[in-house]
């Protein structure tokens, strides 16, 4: 993560993530240097998530498990982190934002994906899944479950649920995150802030309106 979105650890000076006396995430290339850890974990997690996203999406029992979360966080970050699809084990905030604490994210994020199954099935518009996709964006944000690499395992997940409300309702909606030009960036990261602050979600719909791309010519949905 770039030093200007550092995460800060709430209760301690040092991460248990880290090497002693650094704010560098150990990882498997034993790497002491901030910025190029950096270099390789952006251009390794770029190419898993390129394999991940030319595969078939799971099914809908599998896709909303934790157990899968996990995986996918396993997938894209195993060979950089040993930590790699492990639920976080230590207090972390962003600025004045404290993410949710460790002992509580299994149970929170068991529900929530219980909710994202459900609320799928509530969709009835292009805005519906706008809306749906900015806010679970900013709960899982705010859930924090891993202790890096948090928002492209999040947005690669919504990218496979929107691909699943595709099968369900037999639309061709694409949830694309190349070419994300300056405007998109800050909406999503100033989205982010102020969604966990007050639960605002205009930046964060606005990031996804221009995410989500439509593929078919009629974009009615078929019941």
């Amino acid at each position: 993560m770039p030093k200007n979105g550092r995460l800060e650890e709430c209760l301690s000076n040092q991460s248990k993530y880290c090497y002693d006396g650094t704010e560098i995430l150990v990882n498997n290339f034993n790497i002491l240097n901030q910025e190029q850890l950096e270099t390789v974990e952006r251009r390794i997690s770029a190419l898993m998530l390129t394999k991940i996203q030319i595969q078939d999406v799971p099914s809908f029992k599998e896709v909303f498990n934790i157990d899968y979360l996990c995986r996918l966080h396993k997938e894209v970050f195993g060979k950089i982190y040993p930590f790699a699809g492990e639920i976080r084990r230590e207090n972390i905030s962003k600025g004045h934002t404290p993410f949710c604490r460790p002992e509580f994210i299994a149970s929170n994020l068991i529900m929530l994906l219980e909710k994202i199954k459900e609320d799928i099935k509530k969709i009835k518009s292009r805005d519906d899944i706008i809306y749906f996709l900015a806010y679970y964006y900013s709960e899982i944000n705010v859930i924090h479950p891993f202790r890096e690499g948090n928002g492209r395992i999040t947005r690669e997940y919504l990218r496979q649920v929107v691909v699943l409300i595709d099968r369900l309702y037999e639309l061709d909606y694409d949830l694309d995150f190349s070419n994300v030009d300056e405007k998109d960036k800050s909406n999503l990261m100033n989205g982010s802030i102020v969604s966990a602050m007050n639960g605002d979600l205009t930046l964060l719909k606005a990031f996804f309106d221009s995410r989500l791309k439509d593929m078919c010519i009629d974009y009615s949905f078929k019941r």
